[in-house]
């Protein structure tokens, strides 16, 4: 609910919030992440091992006029804002890096374009209306071109839906996912749930949703999801 605490503790998590770093080792309330003491953990190395998709990232991202959306896309794996890197792959946390690395950095920035880009869009909407046929919007939707263009110029709907293949393609230790569906269309969504059901995450990932309603979870309880539900800063699993 509204008020509940939800955005002060995933700024704890991510590294936004000042107490995410300053709580004492010792004290018995710090946090701990990935089996250390959250300010053990230095934040560039923090945001590579957390992939997110919030409201506050999507409004905070730098909508810059040469930014493509292949640049966007890349800089999920170091979770910076900032492409970086040979053939603009964001790897800020990644020193040196051989070009089997690099290629295989390449191959998911594909993968993701492959299954969440405005192909998959485009075959889910035939599903949806079978008079979707119009030869100028398929070639306008090519996944490629989509790659090239920038992402100031998106549709807010296609900027969230960039931003979601920024989480995933660095598979993350941790994804966080908040609100994830807003701004997109029908077609944007099942797409979206479908590749998360079928392995765009791994079993080696963590996923936490954030929503106010239950049936926007991809997965159910027979697929291992547990409930945790946040009420004026307390929060219980159930």
């Amino acid at each position: 609910s509204t008020g509940s605490g939800k955005t002060t503790l995933l700024s704890l998590l991510t590294g936004d919030h000042p107490q995410s770093y300053a709580q004492l080792a010792s004290t018995s309330s710090h946090l701990h992440l990935f089996g250390k003491p959250r300010s053990r953990i230095p934040i560039p190395q923090l945001q590579s091992m957390i992939g997110v998709l919030s409201p506050e990232i999507f409004d905070a991202f730098p909508r810059r006029p040469n930014m493509s959306v292949w640049d966007v896309i890349s800089t999920g794996f170091d979770g910076g804002y900032v492409p970086k890197g040979r053939r603009g792959v964001g790897t800020g946390v990644m020193d040196t890096l051989t070009d089997e690395d690099i290629d295989f950095i390449v191959r998911r920035v594909e993968e993701v374009l492959e299954h969440l880009g405005p192909e998959a869009w485009a075959r889910e909407r035939r599903e949806i209306d079978p008079e979707f046929l119009d030869s100028d919007v398929q070639k306008a939707l090519h996944n490629k071109a989509f790659a090239a263009k920038p992402f100031v110029d998106l549709s807010i709907g296609e900027q969230r839906m960039v931003l979601l293949m920024r989480a995933l393609v660095g598979r993350a230790k941790l994804v966080l996912l908040d609100e994830v569906w807003s701004g997109m269309d029908e077609s944007m969504v099942r797409v979206a749930r479908k590749y998360l059901r079928s392995g765009g995450v791994g079993d080696e990932q963590a996923v936490v949703v954030i929503t106010h309603w239950e049936e926007e979870v991809p997965w159910t309880i027979e697929d291992g999801l547990k409930r945790f539900k946040l009420a004026e800063g307390e929060g219980r699993v159930f």
